[in-house]
């Protein structure tokens, strides 16, 4: 795989669109409901997924090391296991989110303001850096182009939870 700014940041605009877009169509009392007790609710899954865009951008900000290898190496090793939703993980505790209550409108815009500042990143960022200060749990260093793909993957892990949040 080789590095298309242009091909991510598309790929990034269209993800958001779809999660913006399911968000929207949530009610003030379905964003904040629980399907049981210990399940994420759509107010949840917003607030983790913003909390990974913030941690994103601390991640592109220091991404500034030479990778020396190919700076698409990672993505096939955790492509299968980010989009297998069989295979559950817990969030690291810096991307779990509050138990507080949020409206769909506030996510929202905060999704938004975060996702446009990755995407500034893409165009104007050299994604073959890596970021030595935020290695990631599993996979070690990553560069700036595996990190976003990877934020793209998990966010489309976390479509399918949502629709599932709507239909209940």
């Amino acid at each position: 795989m080789e590095i298309n700014s242009n091909i991510l940041a598309a790929q990034f605009r269209s993800t958001t669109a779809t999660l913006i877009g399911l968000l929207e169509a949530f009610t003030p009392e379905t964003f904040n409901r629980k399907p049981s007790p210990a399940a994420w609710n759509a107010g949840d899954i917003a607030e983790h997924l913003l909390l990974f865009d913030i941690r994103l951008q601390e991640i592109l900000a220091t991404a500034t090391e030479p990778a020396n290898r190919n700076p698409t190496e990672k993505t096939a090793e955790y492509t299968a296991r980010v989009t297998n939703r069989e295979a559950r993980l817990d969030a690291p505790p810096f991307l779990v989110p509050t138990a507080t209550e949020r409206t769909a409108a506030e996510m929202i815009a905060k999704l938004q303001t975060a996702r446009n500042k990755i995407v500034a990143s893409i165009e104007t960022q050299d994604l073959s850096l890596v970021s030595t200060a935020f290695p990631h749990r599993f996979l070690g260093e990553m560069t700036a182009f595996e990190w976003i793909h990877f934020l793209d993957l998990h966010t489309h892990r976390h479509l399918p939870q949502l629709r599932e949040l709507l239909i209940d």
